[in-house]
C-alpha cells in the first residue's frame, strides 16, 4: 500500500509542472516611479503554462515594463510565461505610488493558462507586500510581509 503511495506521489510530481513564484522584498521605497522583481522557477517534471497576476493598491503599474504583459487594468498586470522543467524566470516590474497615499501594497498570484493545465503552485514567501509612509525617513517601509 505504501509502495502504491509513493509511487502515485511520484508519477503526479513527473508529469505536472511546479511552480514557485514569489516576490523580492526591498525594505522601502521612495514616492513615485519604483521597481520590483518577480520570481518564477519551475522543479516540476514537465512545462508550465501560466501567468503571474501582480496587483497593486494604492500604486499604479508603469509602462515602463518591458513587455511581454496584458494590462488588465491601472493596478494589475498579468506577465505570461512558458517555464520549461527546471527553468526560472525574473521581471522587474515598473510602478508608481498614488500621489499622497500614506500606504500601498503589491501581491503576485498564479493563475494557469488553461483548464486541463497540471500545474502546482507554490507561494513562496513573500507574495503580498504591504508597505506604509514615514514622515520621518519620507520613504514607505515595508510593514508587512507575506
Amino acid at each position: 500500500m505504501a509502495v502504491a503511495v509513493i509511487v502515485a506521489m511520484a508519477t503526479i510530481q513527473s508529469t505536472q509542472a511546479s511552480i514557485d513564484f514569489w516576490l523580492q522584498k526591498p525594505d522601502s521605497f521612495t514616492a513615485g516611479l519604483n521597481h520590483i522583481t518577480v520570481y518564477c522557477s519551475n522543479g516540476g517534471g514537465m512545462d508550465g503554462d501560466f501567468n503571474l497576476v501582480v496587483k497593486f493598491s494604492n500604486a499604479v503599474f508603469s509602462t515602463q515594463t518591458q513587455m511581454p504583459y496584458t494590462n488588465v487594468d491601472n493596478s494589475t498586470v498579468k506577465i505570461k510565461y512558458v517555464l520549461h522543467k527546471e527553468g526560472s524566470a525574473e521581471k522587474i516590474i515598473y510602478f508608481e505610488t498614488v500621489h499622497g497615499a500614506e500606504n500601498f501594497s503589491i501581491s503576485v498570484s498564479l493563475e494557469k493558462a488553461s483548464v486541463v493545465e497540471f500545474i502546482k503552485a507554490n507561494q513562496l514567501y513573500p507574495t503580498k507586500l504591504n508597505y506604509g509612509w514615514s514622515w520621518d525617513g519620507q520613504v514607505y517601509n515595508c510593514t508587512n510581509a507575506q
